[in-house]
C-alpha cells in the first residue's frame, strides 16, 4: 500500500514537518507500507520552508524587528532568484495580542534584505499574522513616508495610527520587485468582511479597536496608489496583502494551489492509496477551504481513501476517518503539550 501525508502545521505545537514525521513513525511501527511525506501549507505559518524545500530552497537568515520592534532574526527561503517569505516570520501573532501597536514593518524588512541581495520576485506566505496595519508598516520599511494631519513623518506605522495619515510619498520605494501573495482567504481590505472586522478580535482588538482598525484602513487606502477597498485577498495578514499589492502589483493566488503545483500533489495523490492530512483544530471553519478539506475534495476527485487526523476536530465530518487528539481522557492542554508522542500513538488508528 502506498500511503501519502500530506498535513498542515499543528499551530502552537508542531510544524508540517514535524507532524509528518510523527506520523510516519507512527505507521511505521504498524505496517511496512511505503509512506511519502510532504509537509504542506495554505499560505499560512510554515509555507516560505514548505514551497522551499518543493523547490530545493535554501534558508537566510535575516535581522529584523518583531511585531512590536524587538530586534530578532528571522528566516526567509530562496532559489534562483526567488526568496520566498512567510509574513509571520517576522510579524506572527504571540502570545501578547496587542494588535492596536503592532506593525508589519518587520516583515518589509525582511522583503527589503531579500531584494537588496538580489532577490527581486518575492513569494510572500499571508497567515498567521499579529497586526492590522494595512501593510503601510511593511511598506515604511520598504521606502514610502507617510505623514500625519500636520504634515509630520510616521516612522513606523501601527494599527493604532494608520488612522492619522493623510498622505504619503512613494519616490524612494524599494524596486523592482515582483509579488507574489499567497493566501489562504478572499477578504477584502475594509469593511464587514475584512481585516479588521473577521480577523482582529483573535489578534486583541476590541470592539471599539475594530471599528478604529476598519476606519483606518479606509483611511489608509484613500492615500494609496491603487483603491484596493474590494479587491479579492487584500484583507489578508491585517490588509499587508492589500498595502503591498497596491503599491507593487503582483498576482494574488491561493497557497495551497502554489504548493500543489510545485509538489505536483494531484499526481501524488491519484499514485496513493491512502492519503492522511491534518490540522490543529478541524471545525467548521476548515469547511471554508483550508488544507485538509481541499486535500479530502481531491481525494475524492481520484476516489482516494482519506483520513484527517488534527489537534481537535468539532462538528465536522468530510474524510472517510476523523481522528482527534483529543477525547475523553486527553484534553485540549494535554493534546497540546504532549502532541508529539500522542500523534505518533494514535496515528496507528488509522489502519485500524
Amino acid at each position: 500500500m502506498k500511503i501519502l501525508v500530506v498535513p498542515d502545521s499543528f499551530k502552537g505545537s508542531l510544524s508540517s514537518k514535524e507532524v509528518c514525521d510523527c506520523i510516519k513513525n507512527g505507521l511505521s511501527s504498524v505496517t511496512d507500507s511505503e509512506i511519502t511525506t510532504l509537509p504542506f501549507a495554505d499560505g499560512g505559518e510554515g509555507f516560505a520552508e514548505c514551497l522551499s524545500t518543493a523547490c530545493n530552497g535554501v534558508p537566510l537568515y535575516i535581522n529584523c524587528t518583531d511585531l512590536y520592534g524587538k530586534a530578532i532574526n528571522a528566516a526567509i527561503f530562496t532559489y534562483g532568484n526567488t526568496a520566498v517569505i512567510d509574513c509571520a516570520a517576522a510579524s506572527g501573532l504571540q502570545k501578547k495580542k496587542d494588535v492596536m501597536n503592532a506593525t508589519s514593518y518587520g516583515t518589509g524588512e525582511l522583503i527589503k534584505a531579500a531584494v537588496l541581495k538580489g532577490f527581486n520576485n518575492i513569494v510572500l506566505g499571508l497567515g498567521g499574522s499579529g497586526c492590522c496595519d494595512g501593510g503601510a508598516g511593511a511598506l515604511c520599511a520598504l521606502g514610502v513616508k507617510f505623514k500625519d494631519f500636520s504634515g509630520e513623518i510616521i516612522s513606523r506605522p501601527t494599527g493604532v495610527n494608520i488612522g492619522d495619515i493623510y498622505g504619503a510619498d512613494f519616490r524612494n520605494i524599494v524596486k523592482p520587485i515582483n509579488f507574489t501573495y499567497a493566501c489562504d482567504v478572499d477578504n477584502p481590505y475594509y469593511g464587514i468582511n475584512g481585516a479588521a472586522f473577521v480577523f482582529a478580535k483573535q489578534k486583541g482588538a476590541t470592539d471599539r479597536d475594530i471599528l478604529t482598525l476598519d476606519n483606518g484602513l479606509k483611511m489608509l487606502n484613500a492615500f494609496l496608489p491603487k483603491d484596493v477597498g474590494k479587491t479579492k485577498g487584500a484583507g489578508a495578514a491585517g490588509g499587508l496583502c492589500g498595502g503591498l499589492y497596491s503599491v507593487y502589483g503582483g498576482a494574488i493566488k491561493s497557497g495551497f494551489d502554489i504548493l500543489c503545483k510545485a509538489y505536483d500533489l494531484e499526481t501524488k495523490i491519484s499514485q496513493s492509496d491512502l492519503i492522511i492530512t491534518g490540522e490543529g483544530k478541524t471545525d467548521s471553519q476548515s469547511l471554508m477551504g483550508k488544507l485538509p478539506y481541499k486535500i479530502a475534495n481531491l481525494c475524492k476527485k481520484y476516489g482516494k481513501i482519506c483520513a484527517v487526523i488534527s489537534g481537535i476536530i468539532e462538528g465536522v465530518s468530510f474524510a472517510d476517518k476523523m481522528i482527534s487528539l483529543t477525547d475523553s481522557e486527553i484534553s485540549a492542554e494535554e493534546s497540546m503539550k504532549n502532541a508529539a508522542k500522542i500523534l505518533t500513538d494514535k496515528s496507528k488508528l488509522i489502519l485500524q
